[in-house]
This record gives C-alpha cells, structure tokens and sequence, in this order.
C-alpha cells in the first residue's frame, strides 16, 4: 500500500522527505488491512520488530481416522 503512509507517533516532527499528499494512516488500520491480526500484542510485537507478528496461519484440517475390517 504505497499510496499510504503511517501516521507520525505522539511528539515527533514530521520530516521533510515525507509527501504531504498521501493520506495519513494508522499501523493497526494498515495491519488489518493486510490480513493481519491487528490487537494490542500483535500491534506492539510487530513495532518492536517481529515482522511476521499478526499474520494468522490456516488451520490444517484434522486428519479423520477410518477403520479397515
């Protein structure tokens, strides 16, 4: 989604290398919107640099037992 940006967090300057133009969005907004799990622990995970933190994995489906006479 390189038409969007993150929004700056609380206290910081934003820089002048940024375009103005993009919209301003948040990380859980962009996590969700990607199909990631977007809670608070996912959240703080992936901003503490585990990038694959909130991607949820298919469950396999359960192997049926069948009995042979």
């Amino acid at each position: 989604m390189s038409h969007l940006r993150l929004v700056p967090s609380l206290g910081s300057e934003p820089s002048a290398d940024v375009a103005v133009d993009r919209p301003q969005v948040s990380l859980r907004l962009l996590m969700a919107a990607s199909g990631r799990c977007s809670c608070d622990a996912c959240l703080i995970a992936y901003r503490l640099g585990d990038k694959r933190a909130g991607i949820v994995e298919p469950r396999r489906p359960a192997t049926r037992l069948s009995a042979v006479r």
